[in-house]
């Protein structure tokens, strides 16, 4: 069975003399930025929802109500997606006896956490995502930056050698 999902790539050379893998080549994902909430629902729209104002107000819904149950201890599935949950950040050492514990003291802060759908159906799990996708056009990168331009990889076999 062939992957469902086609990921483009870019290659860089990493530039850090103190890195003693400098002067190699890694790949990145192919970034294109990122979709607004807009973008999604006109991408939802185009594959069968109703209409992109409906959209636009279960995902804006989604933004208030996952963060209020969040934050009154729910962990929220979304099936086919994953579970949003909370966490609390624990001060380094803890206290020494619950009369000592403070709120102020020992509690860093919180934090929201999502582990991604893991079932059978919908695993969106990091290694099951790896088996979805396959590799599609590749790039490479003589400069820095989001705005370095991309060389496609079939315009030369292999990256050219900066002087």
């Amino acid at each position: 069975m062939a992957n469902s999902l086609i990921m483009s790539y870019v290659l860089k050379k990493m530039q850090n003399v103190k890195s003693p893998v400098n002067n190699r080549w890694f790949a990145y994902v192919n970034s294109n930025g990122i979709l607004s909430t807009r973008g999604l629902a006109n991408h939802m729209v185009e594959h069968g929802m109703t209409s992109k104002s409906d959209v636009l107000a279960m995902l804006a819904k989604l933004s208030e109500c996952i963060p209020e149950l969040v934050a009154q201890g729910y962990s929220v599935k979304l099936d086919g997606i994953g579970i949003f949950y909370p966490i609390i950040a624990n001060a380094k050492g803890g206290a020494d006896s619950v009369e000592d514990f403070s709120v102020t003291k020992n509690i860093a802060g919180v934090r929201f956490r999502f582990r991604p759908d893991s079932t059978d159906l919908d695993n969106l799990t990091s290694k099951a995502f790896g088996r979805k996708v396959s590799f599609g056009k590749g790039y490479y990168q003589t400069e820095t930056g989001n705005k370095a331009p991309k060389i496609p990889l079939a315009a030369a076999a292999t990256p050219e050698p900066e002087p």
